[in-house]
C-alpha cells in the first residue's frame, strides 16, 4: 500500500484553495490567489516555487526538501532550523497543514497537474 501512496504523490501539484478561518474553527476552503507549485520526486525529494520558511532572509531558502509517506511529513530546511509540515493525500487532492505557522487553522489544498 505504501508504494501506491508514493506513486500517487509523485508529480507536480498546484495550489487550488486555502482554508480561511476567522479563528472560530468554522473556516472554509476558498479559491487561492497564489501560484504555488510543489513537485514531488520518486527519490523522496521535493521542490517548490515558494519558500516554506518563516521570515527567511534569503528567498531561495525553503524551496527544496524531502518528504516521507510513512509519517506524512514534508521536511524543508530553513535558515537555522527545519520546517516539518503535515500533509494528507485524499481522493486526488493534497492537503498541507501548517499548525506551527498560524494561530487559527491553516491549510492549503493542491490538485495534481502532471
Amino acid at each position: 500500500m505504501r508504494r501506491k501512496k508514493e506513486a500517487a504523490l509523485v508529480g507536480t501539484w498546484k495550489l487550488s484553495e486555502v482554508l480561511v478561518d476567522p479563528g472560530n474553527g468554522k473556516g472554509t476552503f476558498q479559491k487561492a490567489n497564489q501560484e504555488k507549485v510543489i513537485t514531488f520526486f520518486a527519490d523522496g525529494t521535493l521542490k517548490t516555487n515558494v519558500s516554506y520558511c518563516n521570515m527567511a532572509k534569503d528567498t531561495t531558502i525553503g524551496k527544496a526538501g524531502s518528504y516521507s509517506i510513512a509519517d506524512s511529513k514534508l521536511r524543508i530546511t530553513c535558515d537555522t532550523s527545519e520546517s516539518n509540515i503535515d500533509f494528507k493525500l485524499n481522493d486526488g487532492e493534497l492537503i498541507i497543514d501548517f499548525p506551527t505557522q498560524c494561530i487559527e487553522s491553516c491549510k492549503e489544498k493542491y490538485i495534481k497537474v502532471k
